[in-house]
């Protein structure tokens, strides 16, 4: 009897081989839906996540490590974020991947702390952000209908995504990278009810990436019956406010949701940590108690959440927002606009999340130093309508174009007609107006006009009518019966006097580098100042107060639309965060060293102060620039402090 004889050193190296075979199979990542046993699977285990939402656009590069890490102590095990379409692409064809907008870098970050990641890419996202994240070029192209079948924009859609995909498939968690689920249009169900859309959107995403990545979309209870797939192709998950601490209604949300998707994980894709705050409304706020509550509820179901938000950040610039949201995303997030955690909040859900997973080792984050204490005096420069109308004339045309016509997405439009005779007590009305008009004649502030303001007011004089229109941003939110976005034009439709429309209107167009230019001194302007005077009043505005102070000296120029800037020297310790202070202010905007950081509104409340990352500052001397649409400060300056003022007084009749 024989038998086959192997070579012991050939044994050995077979079971090196296999083992090294089992190894690699052990440490290939894959991220997967179990279907059957409703749950996720990471590296061949069971996993649940507790995601921040945090969006990368509104928070500089330079902070987005220390917020990641601020998530993780409280742990957190994933990152969430929005994709903006808008940002990455500002003109059709031109792509945006760097500072804020360097999305491989926040991706290798999130990474670099052991996040995962989940990606909001929509293309249609929402977010409070002006026209919902899409381009506003969309609505510069004729027939074109969003967020619908329309070969128009399905086309635009396939470009876009042709781009940023192909960003991004390195990344994905089977790829080796942090990122585990894309989402796929956002909460559509509210706007339509189109499975021909959802099916060409879903094979645009499928078209690129094929099965490497788990795709999910997001809807308020009931509203997924139109705005998901009933099949295991896409995930359905949903987003609700819970505010009763025994969890009634999150049980409810999840049996109805079993009726429309039968199998899978449970997943609460926007558990909000507070709310949006809009201008002329109070401040929204969520308590802490109420929110640990709702985790707790959520994580003892089994289900996932993502917090919405973790960091809110800043709407920066003058196209980070819907026409109705501050410049503030403080969103009463566990952390501040400024990166700081509230105490309340951050150990409500480190203690609940310390329940169902092990205890985070990480300390607590400690308070972000800020800059404070400092007065910068202004002076006057020319008129906003001066800049306007010097070298930046667009266009010539018998009627008033709308600003996308003219090529432009934001900022400040200009019109301007000449009279054919002199005007006595007049009635003017603007028609069709998209946002809010400041209306000269001879250079002189007659009113300021709201959008879609109806009704007329009395305007003399001889020589010319200026109407600057600012474009507030673009509509985020429409809902089915609501009509679709091709009304979301900025300008006006028509002008009239005495019933009878104004024909011949010279067209001009915003630059911020010409508005921020220090060569602009206005002509004969007394900019001295007296000796400081500290007076104390108040003014009764809807039985609120604001405190203001001024100084005691000859009264300066006009109220209407005005630029003033100032110098403000740091030394190197000093470049840091910091709040401006512009209560004293009625409404505009704020930049820093050329650099938009976002509008103020004192006028309309409930924000007063204006958030400015350290990184915004330089070493020696940096420029404040202040754009006034509508009435001065007394005393010409403003202040920096260490106090975020986003609760105070509101003045909804200004809106």
């Amino acid at each position: 009897m024989s038998c086959f004889k192997v070579p012991i050193f050939s044994v050995f190296v077979i079971f090196i081989s296999v083992a090294h075979c089992f190894e690699t199979i052990k440490r290939t990542p894959n991220f997967y839906i179990d279907w059957e046993n409703d749950r996720f699977i990471k590296d061949g285990r069971s996993w649940q996540y507790v995601a921040g939402g945090f969006h990368y656009f509104r928070t500089v590069p330079e902070y987005w490590a220390r917020t990641i890490s601020t998530a993780k102590s409280a742990g957190l095990n994933a990152i969430q974020s929005y994709v903006a379409w808008d940002m990455h692409e500002p003109r059709k064809g031109t792509y945006n991947f760097r500072g804020r907008m360097d999305i491989v870098r926040f991706i290798k970050e999130v990474q670099r702390q052991d996040m995962a990641l989940i990606l909001r890419v929509g293309p249609y996202i929402c977010a409070e952000k002006s026209f919902g994240g899409l381009p506003a070029w969309l609505l510069t192209i004729p027939d074109m209908k969003v967020r619908t079948t329309n070969p128009l924009f399905l086309a635009a859609v396939k470009e876009w995504l042709g781009v940023l995909l192909q960003e991004i498939r390195p990344f994905l968690y089977n790829n080796g990278g942090p990122i585990i689920m894309l989402q796929i249009e956002n909460e559509y169900g509210v706007f339509g009810c189109d499975p021909e859309y959802l099916s060409r959107m879903y094979d645009l995403f499928y078209s690129e990436l094929g099965d490497e990545v788990v795709y999910f979309t997001v809807d308020g209870p009931g509203d997924y019956k139109c705005g998901s797939y009933n099949d295991t192709k896409v995930l359905t998950t949903i987003d609700y406010l819970e505010d009763n601490d025994k969890g009634q209604f999150t049980e409810q949300y999840f049996r109805e949701l079993r009726r429309f998707q039968p199998r899978g994980p449970l997943v609460n894709s926007e558990y909000y940590t507070g709310f949006l705050d809009k201008w002329g409304s109070p401040h929204k706020t969520r308590a802490a108690v109420t929110l640990g509550d709702g985790i707790r509820k959520l994580l003892s179901l089994g289900a996932n959440l993502a917090l919405f938000v973790w960091h809110g950040g800043s709407n920066f610039g003058l196209d980070g927002a819907d026409y109705t949201a501050t410049a503030t995303y403080d969103y009463d997030a566990p952390l501040s606009e400024s990166g700081d955690i509230k105490r309340d909040k951050y150990w409500a859900i480190r203690d609940v999340i310390d329940e169902f997973f092990p205890k985070s080792l990480l300390p607590e984050p400690q308070p972000i130093p800020k800059l404070y204490g400092k007065t910068v005096h202004l002076q006057q420069r020319k008129s906003l309508v001066d800049l306007l109308t010097h070298k930046n004339f667009i266009v010539y045309n018998q009627f008033p174009l709308k600003m996308e016509e003219m090529g432009e997405l934001e900022g400040i439009i200009g019109y301007k007609h000449e009279l054919s005779a002199p005007l006595v007590n007049a009635q003017l009305a603007i028609q069709g107006l998209h946002d809010r008009a400041y209306v000269l004649v001879d250079g002189r502030f007659v009113k300021v006009v709201k959008r879609e303001e109806e009704g007329s007011f009395a305007v003399s004089g001889k020589t010319e009518i200026t109407i600057l229109v600012e474009n507030m941003g673009y509509m985020a939110w429409l809902s089915q019966g609501l009509g679709d976005y091709s009304n979301e034009y900025k300008g006006m439709k028509n002008v009239t006097i005495n019933g009878k429309v104004l024909e011949k209107w010279k067209h001009y167009k915003m630059e911020t580098d010409r508005v921020d230019g220090t060569d602009l001194i206005a002509e004969n302007v007394d900019n001295t100042r007296d000796k400081l005077v500290k007076v104390d009043y108040t003014r009764d505005r809807q039985n609120s107060t604001r405190k203001r102070y001024w100084y005691n000296r000859k009264p300066l120029l006009h109220k209407g639309p005005t630029v003033f800037s100032g110098e403000l020297e740091l030394a190197p310790s000093e470049l840091l965060d910091t709040f401006v202070d512009t209560t004293c202010w009625s409404k505009g905007f704020l930049m820093v060293n050329g650099r938009v950081v976002g509008r103020y509104w004192p006028d309309a409340g409930p924000q007063y102060t204006l958030y400015v990352p350290g990184v915004f500052w330089r070493e020696g001397i940096n420029k404040i620039t202040m754009v006034e649409l509508q009435s001065q400060c007394d005393h010409l300056t403003v202040s920096l402090t260490d106090k975020h003022v986003i609760n105070g007084p509101v003045h909804n009749d200004q809106v």
